[in-house]
């Protein structure tokens, strides 16, 4: 796909991303997500065996 192909798309993505709860917050879970203006960035999540829920 070359870069004026898309310019020409109409494609239009809503992201939403919930406040983090207690339970996020105690084991200083990082958020995935970040704009940058009308960007969406998604950073890699960084998974620990020794913490967090087992399910």
């Amino acid at each position: 796909m070359d870069d004026n192909s898309l310019n020409d798309s109409n494609v239009k993505v809503a992201v939403r991303v919930r406040p983090m709860n207690r339970r996020e917050k105690d084991l200083k879970t990082k958020c995935v997500v970040e704009m940058e203006g009308n960007q969406t960035v998604l950073h890699p999540a960084i998974t620990n065996v020794n913490k967090g829920d087992p399910r």
